[in-house]
């Protein structure tokens, strides 16, 4: 099982562009599988591997499991970075929920590392099981194939003062297989409790969902539901270089020019626009809504996240952004924090 799950791993990174040189930063909780990740590189030969750490504060075993993190990367000689970041107490300050401050806390810990070290590939331990769960997950919020080709093998983050890859060598194997790995090479890692509490709806998805689902198709669907995403991201990838052949998205959108557009490309324009925009949380429903601006008569204003909009006059869409004072708060907090 060690060469074949190695071989996996060091493939996928080759096909990312990387040798068992370049310097890598592994994203690394101590659990199964980053643990497994980590090995791999190791057998491979991987010579360049500093494991990172962000401690979120949310569970009172976090500052231990951080200490075995330390001693984990020390017994095999390896750099790693440690950090803690209150999230609880961020999320609470900043009127967001904790899962979102967290994944926020995280990329800007990875952005900090990766131009600290010089650094730009941060490698997370996404396996097979994750990706199905990913897709479900979206599907029963109504995502589309975007949403539905879940994680990406290789993606590009941009922080401030840094850009990095997030790459996800693991995404082609399955749980089964590191666990056999695991076992096999005799490694010790971090359990997790919370993986098996029904109160995340991940785990409910995990542990029930998709069992119910093999008991009503009378047959396994993992490798299915595996297939699909894939699927779906090459389809998501065409109508997303389609729309970057459009050329730059203007300031303003022209409405006439975007009702000659196909709906999915019509979609992709408006999304693009306003991420380039700084707003965050560009789910379907603002894509929609943005959408109808240039589509139907009313309304010529949609409400965008912390207080901006989008507005339409004389056949041109617009943005808005905040007022001063809601600026001036966020840039506190963000400075702050």
């Amino acid at each position: 099982m060690a060469p074949d799950f190695t071989k996996c791993i060091v493939g996928a990174l080759a096909a990312a562009g990387l040798s068992t040189t370049d310097p890598l930063l592994v994203g690394f909780s101590g659990g199964r599988d980053s643990v497994a990740l980590t090995a791999a590189l190791l057998l491979a030969g991987f010579s360049n591997v500093t494991l990172i750490h962000l401690d979120h504060a949310l569970r009172p075993e976090s500052a231990a499991e951080a200490e075995w993190v330390a001693s984990f990367a020390q017994t095999r000689n390896l750099d790693v970075v440690i950090d803690r970041v209150a999230v609880a107490e961020l999320a609470a300050q900043m009127g967001a929920g904790i899962e979102e401050t967290a994944r926020h806390a995280r990329h800007a810990f990875f952005a900090t590392v990766a131009r600290e070290r010089a650094c730009s590939s941060v490698l997370l331990a996404h396996h097979a099981n994750d990706q199905i769960e990913t897709l479900v997950f979206r599907l029963l919020r109504g995502a589309g194939p975007g949403g539905l080709s879940a994680m990406a093998p290789k993606s590009e983050r941009h922080e401030e003062r840094r850009s990095y890859s997030l790459l996800r060598p693991m995404l082609g194997i399955w749980r089964a297989e590191i666990d056999a790995f695991v076992k096999k090479q005799g490694l010790p890692f971090l359990e997790d409790p919370s993986n098996a509490l029904p109160d995340f709806t991940r785990n409910r998805i995990r542990h029930s969902l998709l069992a119910e689902m093999e008991r009503c198709m009378r047959r396994p669907v993992h490798e299915a539901l595996w297939r699909t995403a894939e699927v779906l991201r090459a389809e998501a990838d065409f109508v997303k270089t389609a729309e970057l052949l459009l050329g730059p998205v203007p300031e303003q959108l022209d409405v006439f020019e975007l009702r000659q557009l196909p709906l999915a490309l019509l979609r992709r324009r408006v999304a693009r626009w306003l991420s380039e925009r700084g707003v965050s949380d560009i789910g379907f429903d603002l894509v929609e809504s943005v959408s109808h601006l240039a589509l139907r008569i009313a309304p010529a204003k949609v409400n965008l996240p912390k207080g901006a909009h989008a507005r339409r006059k004389a056949g041109r869409i617009f943005f808005e952004g905040p007022p001063l004072l809601l600026c001036l708060i966020l840039l506190s907090l963000r400075l702050l924090f």
